[in-house]
């Protein structure tokens, strides 16, 4: 089943709406699983992992199922919300894998709820991601990994609170995050390899002190020069200071919470190689305007926290999170196109599959590094490698990234306003809790 291409060529309207009555029988049907065969006759595949997501904007509502357009129309705004959070969730997409020695099958399944319900009415978002496992353990086997994706971790307590719901449906939960954690790791790294800067003289901000923020400055600690944490709750940047501070290193650790100096973003990313934002929001955290030239921002961010359109002020927004699966089939584009590249919590749900639990366990709360590492060495094995540099579907050529970092190869081992305490306004930098 083909959604679409490029965010341009859509599923018709007739298959949207023969799948989606397809899975609304499904959903109501008083079976705990289905028979393999069936589900590989709906589906064509009888899937090792699922991947659930949920709607980023509307648009990607009406892009999937066509046929609610004429319904918004008719019954009006507030009555089609309503309406909306009626419906089940539904399969978006299948994938396939195809190595040397590897098969592995997998869906994508998506709530339509977005991410001001899911951010804004913890009860909702708890009631919804329990249908969502009610409906994938119809459709796949006993032990079968499940991968959330998108606001699910944060919602459910970076999958704890499903924990429960997962052992009644037999099915084996991971919050992604072991595998965000890994791509952006990697993709640091690949830009100090490309652009012949030593890691250990790169100095890397980090927007949102939060989970993701905090395993990011911990992988790194003792790796990079500098870490500057960015948040506007003081105790959290502490937290993690002191978190950071308990392992010996030569790493120097900046923080920045105040709420006056709309500037202060300007001046830190100027002074550092590579910023990443790691926050989970409902607005742009920062303004075109706020972005200097030769800023490398990695956006993590959920929804997207950072512009795209930031080239023309010289900047650059990669995708954050990205790892590439060699020989993956998908057909559903999450903004960046449709290749190789998947996000690192989509991409950790089909390593836990292939691996088939022998090496790698699945992440719930926080990220345990053994795994981490064990991760790390077992991506060649898995077919898995670093993503691209990709800006929506757009490659960033390796040139410009290149040219940008050795713009700043003569920053100092520290950056010069350590003891100033920079100030930004909420509604410039507009910093929630992450994943």
């Amino acid at each position: 089943m083909q959604f679409y291409k490029g965010n341009k060529e859509k599923v018709s309207w007739l298959t949207s709406i023969l799948s989606f009555i397809r899975d609304c029988i499904i959903f109501i049907l008083p079976f705990k699983h289905l028979p393999r065969i069936f589900v590989r006759i709906l589906y064509g595949v009888n899937p090792d992992f699922i991947f659930f997501v949920h709607a980023r904007r509307r648009e990607d509502i009406y892009i999937a199922l066509p046929f609610l357009v004429p319904i918004r129309k008719l019954l009006g705004r507030n009555q089609f919300s309503r309406f909306l959070h009626c419906l089940p969730p539904f399969v978006l997409d299948r994938i396939e894998v195809i190595q040397d020695n590897i098969h592995v099958e997998g869906m994508v399944v998506t709530s339509i709820y977005l991410p001001e319900t899911l951010l804004q009415n913890n009860k909702k978002s708890l009631e919804e991601s329990v249908r969502g496992l009610t409906f994938i353990a119809k459709i796949c086997s006993k032990n079968t990994v499940v991968g959330l994706g998108g606001l699910w971790p944060m919602v459910t307590r970076r999958g704890l609170a499903l924990t429960k719901y997962g052992k009644q449906r037999d099915l084996t939960l991971t919050n992604g995050h072991c595998g965000t954690l890994v791509s952006l790791y990697l993709t640091i790294e690949k830009l100090a390899n490309i652009s012949r800067i030593s890691l250990n003289d790169m100095k890397i901000v980090i927007l949102g002190a939060g989970k993701m923020g905090t395993n990011l400055a911990r992988a790194l600690y003792g790796k990079v020069a500098t870490i500057t944490l960015v948040d506007i709750n003081e105790k959290r940047l502490n937290a993690v200071e002191e978190k950071l501070k308990t392992i010996a290193s030569e790493t120097d650790i900046q923080k920045f919470n105040n709420r006056d100096d709309i500037g202060g973003i300007t001046k830190i990313l100027e002074n550092n190689h590579v910023a990443v934002s790691t926050t989970s929001n409902l607005t742009r955290i920062l303004r075109p305007t706020q972005i200097p030239p030769n800023t490398i921002i990695i956006d993590d961010s959920r929804p997207e926290g950072i512009p795209r359109d930031i080239s023309k002020h010289g900047a650059v927004a990669l995708e954050g999170g990205l790892l590439q699966i060699h020989g993956i089939k998908q057909h559903y584009d999450f903004g960046f196109g449709i290749d190789e590249n998947v996000f690192g919590c989509l991409a950790e749900s089909f390593m836990l599959a292939a691996d088939n639990g022998l090496n790698i366990l699945p992440t719930l709360g926080d990220v345990d590094f053994v795994n981490f590492h064990k991760m790390l060495s077992r991506l060649k094995e898995l077919g898995v490698n670093v993503g691209d540099f990709k800006s929506c579907d757009e490659y960033i050529p390796d040139e410009q990234l290149i040219k940008m970092l050795q713009s700043k190869s003569d920053l100092n081992s520290t950056i010069p306003f350590k003891n100033i305490c920079w100030i930004f306004k909420v509604d410039d930098l507009n910093l929630m809790p992450d994943k």
